[in-house]
């Protein structure tokens, strides 16, 4: 009965050890929140970056086939205006022809050569476009979105040097899965080092190559992208990205 005693007790001390195990691990789970907040604390902090009333900048674009070949360069110049209320524009020159785009209220407007255009689709890829482009250069601050489902996956390396990663999961409008994000973060640093992300059934590594010193925000001002496979192995050069400031208020 002693015997019996005995190893009811020791049980129940494993029991609790093993509980308060459990629960010390879940208390030091990292927060995804708290490297995205870091991280734009070494962006310059989040008050300055909701200060900003207006950027424009010129992005251009060069696109490469998979044996090293330009496919087609572009050169788009952006205005994004925060605030009152968001509002957004492209322009460029392609196919002989001056597109404009314009987002105003949560509508799309698209101008080929001054000429309205009412194609849907048209319009649904511009849309897409505009948003995505600021999606792209409004980071990390875009991943404050409550929009996105995000995940602390741990810590890999770029370059040789340790990086903190986080997943970002999207949805479309009807509840679908949309784009997978990985995003990764300098360990001493703080500072955004590049993403991944998976358009399927493709996926590429984004690496910043160059930060912009105009704003204070380290902002990228050079940017490569790789198309890879789901362990960011890279397969080739697909593009590359410049940032040009020339407007910030």
């Amino acid at each position: 009965m002693y015997f019996i005693c005995l190893g009811k007790k020791y049980g129940i001390i494993f029991l609790m050890v093993l509980i308060g195990w459990l629960t010390s691990c879940q208390q030091t789970e990292t927060d995804p929140s708290d490297i995205i907040i870091q991280s734009l604390e070494a962006h310059r902090g989040i008050e300055n970056w909701e200060k900003v009333k207006e950027i424009s900048y010129l992005k251009t674009t060069i696109l490469y086939d998979s044996l090293g070949n330009i496919e087609k360069k572009l050169v788009q110049k952006h205005k994004n205006i925060f605030k009152p209320e968001f509002s957004a524009a492209m322009e460029w020159e392609e196919d002989s022809m001056t597109k404009k785009v314009i987002l105003k209220k949560g509508k799309i407007s698209l101008f080929h050569n001054d000429s309205l255009q009412t194609d849907a689709k048209l319009k649904k890829q511009s849309y897409k476009s505009i948003i995505a482009a600021n999606y792209v250069f409004w980071q990390p601050y875009k991943l404050l979105d409550k929009t996105a489902k995000l995940t602390y996956i741990g810590k890999e390396e770029i370059d040789n040097k340790p990086v903190y990663v986080i997943q970002a999961k999207y949805n479309n409008e009807d509840g679908s899965p949309a784009n997978t994000w990985w995003y990764y973060f300098d360990t001493k640093t703080n500072k955004l080092v590049g993403n991944m992300v998976h358009h399927s059934p493709t996926y590429s590594f984004i690496k910043n190559i160059k930060y912009e010193n105009q704003t204070g925000l380290f902002l990228n001002a050079e940017r490569k992208s790789y198309r890879t496979d789901s362990l960011r192995n890279i397969k080739f050069l697909r593009a590359e990205y410049s940032y040009k400031v020339l407007n910030f208020k």
